[in-house]
């Protein structure tokens, strides 16, 4: 099969004549070149047509492209943009609920909410009592049939087609009221899951809106709901320890501590002084460090205490008692340690 010959592309025609017309002065002078080959003494002269393309090469780079050319052969530049850098600021957010979910949003430990305990369990009750009432109806239904058409119980065929029959009608209304109910009681059990918000991180969020103002009276009420917020944040392993490490770092009015466990985008992200956020990772690596510190002393007090407490002395017992003690307390209070794994760390 022959190949269908193709029209070669043609370049781009220029805009305006003096375009043209300097194009044609560069083909029809080949010595009159934009750019001169200069050959060293022991290398052979350039050729004109080495001159010709150079010269064209220099001419078409000076050439703008038309506007109507096509986009992908235009070069594109990006325009640097901040508003990544502005949406995680929280004082460039104008007050009121922006501003507050940027607040929430500077911290994992701010991030509470109301689980609407109340209302959930207002919700499962009021399914569960319709529920009820359908099952009443349906035992009616059956003893009913019981007596009058009991082949209607063994058939459901049957009881569809007789006259008068509202089984199936009913049971679709069950299965309905059953899937809300279902869904109601899996939203519980979500909710259920998570923890509920320390007082610290309560008092955090409380202590802002109290200070800004942001919201109305009864529309900042929610966080007056301690016993139903709950954290959305995942707490990690002794993040109370954490929490107590900040607290100390914020009442040390130093420079230093700031510039070491803050990240400079916290430090940008407001002005308020009694704000102060701090890096979960810088932070996380000075826990380490102290839980650290306390495992060896654990380890090598007890060991020189006995060496320097004589032989056959009631004493040793009480500073193994002591440290076995406090070994366990800061095993469970430090850790996630279950019970099972707080006896048998104690026990080896």
């Amino acid at each position: 099969m022959d190949s269908i010959p193709q029209t070669p592309r043609t370049p781009p025609s220029l805009d305006t004549d003096l375009e043209k017309q300097e194009l044609d002065d560069v083909f029809a002078s080949p010595s009159q070149g934009g750019t001169t080959v200069v050959a060293d003494d022991d290398q052979a002269p350039a050729s004109p047509k080495m001159g010709i393309k150079r010269s064209i090469t220099d001419y078409l780079r000076k050439v703008s492209l038309p506007e109507k050319f096509p986009e992908p052969w235009r070069r594109r530049t990006i325009e640097p943009c901040d508003e990544a850098e502005r949406i995680q600021r929280i004082d460039s957010h104008p007050e009121g609920y922006p501003q507050l979910a940027a607040f929430i949003n500077s911290d994992d430990n701010f991030a509470i909410c109301r689980r609407f305990g109340f209302l959930h369990q207002r919700v499962l009750l009021y399914r569960q009592d319709e529920l009820r009432d359908l099952e009443d109806q349906l035992v009616r239904l059956d003893d009913e049939d019981k007596e009058d058409m009991p082949k209607a119980l063994k058939s459901r065929k049957l009881d569809d087609i007789r006259e008068g029959s509202y089984r199936r009608g009913l049971i679709q209304q069950i299965d309905d009221k059953l899937k809300e109910y279902v869904d109601v009681v899996e939203r519980i059990k979500s909710l259920s899951s998570y923890k509920k918000a320390s007082s610290r991180d309560h008092s955090s969020v409380s202590n802002w809106l109290t200070n800004n103002a942001t919201l109305s009276g009864e529309e900042s009420e929610f966080i007056h709901h301690k016993s139903d917020l709950i954290a959305l944040a995942d707490l990690e392993e002794g993040s109370w320890f954490d929490g107590f490490v900040e607290d100390c770092l914020s009442k040390v009015p130093c420079r230093a501590t700031r510039l070491l466990f803050t990240s400079p985008d916290q430090r940008n992200s407001t002005k308020d002084a009694y704000v102060h956020l701090y890096s979960k990772s810088r932070i996380g690596i000075l826990v380490r460090l102290v839980v650290c510190l306390v495992a060896v002393i654990l380890l090598m007090v007890p060991v020189v205490l006995l060496l320097l407490v004589p032989a056959l002395s009631s004493i040793k017992i009480v500073v193994i008692v002591l440290f076995t003690l406090f070994f366990s307390f800061v095993l469970s209070v430090c850790t996630r340690a279950k019970r099972h794994d707080v006896f048998g760390a104690t026990a080896a």
